[in-house]
């Protein structure tokens, strides 16, 4: 009866010791890898002390990497990850006489940076221009779509799946050649890059990149303000302002015209003020806005009024009133002499008085 309960207890302990003894790996069962990235797979078992391992792959292949066996566990490790790792991998584990495996698919991808927007030639309004959005080290490259959009609008669009599979990766591009307007002006050219690859569970999927495109153009809008107004005394002051837009920033100058026909170059300075105004001030202001693009030009009249000064009427009126003295005390002294012999003859009358001689 004891031998009995003995062998029983035996099978038991035996039956418990294989219903432990388990294997899996990490990480999942399908696993993502970037290549030039480092991956590592790990097989570890339960319920055995002192397992031993062993990896491979499905076609026997190269393992493309390194194995390293510490107690339970078992790690594979690619470092960097290739190409040539694309496979689906065994790991098999011995406890005694008992095996067990696990297999791991592992997919590799290349898809490491945002896209690259080339601007070849200078964006120079009305003047063909080409712009060309790279996407580097790009693998399944068959897999890959790109967008060239401005402002949302799509320009250009490439898929490159009728390009066929590659075992490498590439750079891909999309190209666009286009003529800059005005309205191109600061606005926002973008390169969007995708990898769909729906069984693959990794990110980014998709990338971009946008930059403002800085146009080239001629001076335009070119205005002068001025300050307190086109019209000024002998003596006050006047501020002129001249703006001009174009890119690169115009280079502002002054230049005189005087009413004789004559050139005078004043500044390059973009305000341009004149204090103590004087007569020969007056004339054509001519401001100029250059760049390697163009010019322009805008001008402004500059009136002066004189000053007229109160001895400018004093001095005629005292000049008069001294002439005039000189005629006016005779006169006088004859009509006082006319009244005093009227009163002593009785009557006289001023209008019918004779003339004085004078």
């Amino acid at each position: 009866m004891g031998r009995i309960i003995s062998s029983v207890t035996v099978l038991l302990l035996g039956f418990v010791t294989s219903k432990a003894f388990d294997i899996k790996i990490t990480p999942d069962y399908n696993v993502p890898a970037q290549i030039g990235d480092k991956l590592e797979l790990t097989c570890s078992t339960t319920g055995c002390e002192s397992p031993s391992f062993s990896w491979r792959t499905q076609m026997d292949n190269p393992l493309g990497g390194s194995v390293t066996n510490v107690g339970s566990s078992s790690i594979l490790t690619m470092d960097p990850v290739g190409i040539e790792n694309e496979h689906e991998y065994l790991c098999s584990a011995c406890c005694g006489s008992q095996k067990e495996e696990r297999s791991i698919r592992v997919d590799v991808y290349s898809f490491p940076s945002d896209p690259v927007i080339e601007i070849s030639t200078p964006l120079n309004v009305g003047e063909k221009a080409n712009i060309t959005c790279m996407v580097p080290k790009v693998y399944p490259s068959e897999r890959l779509t790109m967008q060239l959009k401005k402002d949302g609008s799509v320009l250009s669009m490439k898929e490159f799946f009728g390009e066929g599979s590659t075992v490498t990766t590439e750079t891909k591009s999309l190209p666009l050649t286009f003529i800059p307007t005005f309205e191109d002006i600061g606005k926002a050219i973008t390169c969007v890059a995708e990898l769909p690859i729906d069984e693959m569970e990794f990110e980014p999927k998709k990338r971009q990149t946008s930059q403002r495109l800085s146009v080239n153009y001629g001076p335009r809008n070119t205005t002068v303000s001025v300050t307190p107004s086109t019209t000024v005394k002998e003596g006050g002051a006047v501020t002129m302002t001249c703006t001009s837009y174009g890119n690169p920033s115009p280079k502002i100058s002054w230049t005189k015209h005087s009413i004789s026909g004559e050139s005078q170059f004043l500044s390059e300075n973009a305000t341009l003020t004149i204090n103590n105004v004087k007569a020969e001030d007056l004339g054509l202001y001519e401001c100029e806005g250059v760049n390697q693009f163009g010019r322009e030009k805008k001008t402004v009249d500059l009136t002066v009024q004189e000053m007229v000064k109160e001895t400018d009427f004093v001095i005629p009126v005292i000049v008069v009133l001294s002439c005039l003295s000189t005629v006016a005390t005779p006169a006088l002294a004859i009509l006082v002499y006319r009244s005093r012999k009227a009163k002593i003859n009785g009557s006289y009358s001023p209008v019918n008085a004779p003339k004085p001689n004078v």
